[in-house]
């Protein structure tokens, strides 16, 4: 029996006494932004996402990088069904007398990734609360006659590939919650919007990597009733980043496609005969996509590691290690080691 996401499992428990609106396109679970169909034909994307954990653990402690993440974690989700922002509703929950200069510093991040991702911020509301947390709304339109995508539709056969490279989270995770080691890592992601778009026209299914590789993963599997055949070596598609502290550390490379923590890139599946055109338009906007494997009939997914060796892996029961160590970095490291090892004594 395939391993299930524990969080899936959950929000299908809180989901479960809500109906499904007749004009949603997309089925519970099957996107990351929810899709409804308007009179006009046109497909209206709707998302909401937020801050709170990283803010309280003290992974993001820059009130301009909050700023900055607020409105990424919920733009990502557009770009992972190619909508186009229309604007973002925005929630911030400060606690008594916040400091009006980080204030300041906070509105400063969200005007600047609103500026450089091209959303305005259309409204919203703030509260005063004990704990400061930060969320939005994003708003996004397909035209009419347009494809759409969501994580729902790769068959086997497809092929898989990353809008770019993987473990930049869990790398700026790791060197913020276990100290740095070397350099610092420069987190700022921006979501992939105009990829989004294109993978909307040409692919099968798509889903942003908010949640790190393995648990974007282990959702297309468990969406899809599919497996992976990762054929192309784990270092040839990890950020940087992921690859110096690996180093640095002595730790297994694949640990840094594990974390909880992404790095917002978009992971998709495309039919063969449309990858020639894919990747054409994909050359046309400076955009070199990473091929990283195949889809399989299977339900089984292979890595090819670094020196080139296969290794059958479990996506979600790799992702299920974070809230099995009930959220404590310290303790899921340690079960990932444990996997790691596991491996190691296997044929």
């Amino acid at each position: 029996m395939p391993v299930s996401l524990l969080e899936n499992q959950l929000l299908r428990q809180l989901g479960q006494p809500f109906p499904r609106s007749p004009e949603q396109r997309n089925q519970f679970l099957e996107s990351d932004a929810e899709l409804m169909l308007l009179p006009d034909g046109s497909t209206l994307a709707l998302t909401t996402d937020c801050i709170a954990e990283e803010i309280q653990t003290g992974l993001y402690s820059d009130p301009e990088h909050i700023g900055w993440m607020t409105v990424v974690v919920n733009i990502s989700d557009l770009a992972a069904v190619g909508a186009r922002p229309l604007g973002l509703l925005l929630s911030e929950s400060l606690p008594p007398g916040f400091p009006t200069e980080k204030l300041t510093a906070l509105q400063k991040g969200i005007a600047a990734a609103c500026q450089a991702m091209g959303v305005y911020v259309l409204g919203g509301d703030t509260n005063t609360s004990s704990c400061w947390q930060m969320g939005g709304t994003a708003i996004g339109i397909i035209s009419p006659g347009e494809p759409v995508i969501s994580r729902k539709g790769a068959r086997a056969g497809h092929l898989l590939y990353a809008s770019g490279p993987m473990g930049l989270g869990s790398a700026y995770a790791f060197s913020v919650l276990f100290g740095t080691t070397g350099q610092p890592v420069h987190y700022r992601p921006s979501p992939r919007l105009d990829a989004g778009a294109l993978v909307r026209r040409f692919g099968s299914s798509c889903i942003d990597t908010s949640d790190g590789f393995f648990h974007a993963l282990a959702n297309l599997m468990e969406t899809n009733g599919i497996g992976f055949q990762l054929q192309t070596p784990l270092n040839d598609y990890t950020h940087p980043d992921a690859l110096r502290i690996s180093e640095a550390a002595q730790l297994p490379l694949w640990i840094f496609l594990a974390g909880p923590h992404g790095e917002f890139e978009l992971l998709f599946t495309l039919p063969p005969e449309n990858e020639t055109d894919f990747l054409k338009a994909a050359a046309d906007i400076q955009w070199a996509p990473l091929k990283i494997g195949v889809c399989t009939a299977d339900g089984q997914c292979s890595l090819t590691q670094s020196d080139g060796t296969s290794r059958n892996v479990s996506p979600a029961a790799i992702a299920n290690a974070f809230p099995e160590a009930g959220g404590d970095p310290k303790v899921f490291l340690q079960k990932l080691l444990t996997i790691d090892a596991s491996w190691q004594t296997q044929p």
